[in-house]
């Protein structure tokens, strides 16, 4: 996962997918389009499955002020954010 450390573009998503296939993603926005569509993501974590995820945003730590996106990495079905 060290490569998808740091700020990823729409684009990259669909690479992560083939990366992370069959795990879910957590990510969170950074940037947003003039249009409102998500353009920039930092990975957060990933699993496969969407409970251990839940328990993460679960800690007293967690930021709830940022948005956050649940992505299931299916490389056969089209990544659209």
């Amino acid at each position: 996962m060290e490569q998808w450390q740091g700020v990823i573009n729409a684009k990259e998503v669909a690479r992560l997918y083939n990366d992370l296939t069959g795990q879910w993603l957590l990510l969170e926005v950074i940037e947003v389009d003039k249009n409102g569509k998500a353009e920039k993501f930092i990975l957060r974590a990933n699993d496969e499955d969407k409970e251990q995820l839940y328990k993460l945003m679960d800690s007293d730590e967690w930021d709830w002020d940022k948005k956050y996106l649940f992505v299931f990495a299916d490389p056969n079905n089209l990544c659209e954010i």
